[in-house]
């Protein structure tokens, strides 16, 4: 474990904020007044909305504005591996 944790910048969590926002689906919502999110994590991040958030494609647009940018495209590798296939499935 390293001794420096991940901290999502502020202009990286607005963007965040955003995505959870466009990706809404319903008009009205008591869980997350209509934010699209609940709360911000320890490291700077989001908790998206459960109840009116398309959880999916808020990830998508996520992954893909990460692309963009090497430092968080390092940060968040996992989002970018392949899957690998179980055994006995062919690829």
């Amino acid at each position: 474990m390293t001794s420096e944790s991940f901290r999502l910048a502020d202009g990286h969590l607005e963007r965040a904020k955003a995505i959870a926002a466009a990706r809404r689906k319903r008009g009205s919502c008591r869980t997350c007044h209509e934010r699209g999110w609940t709360g911000v994590a320890q490291d700077n991040t989001i908790v998206l909305c459960h109840k009116c958030v398309d959880a999916e494609g808020a990830f998508q647009d996520w992954k893909d504005y990460v692309g963009g940018i090497p430092e968080l495209k390092e940060q968040y590798s996992e989002l970018f591996e392949e899957a690998e296939p179980a055994p006995g499935e062919n690829a």
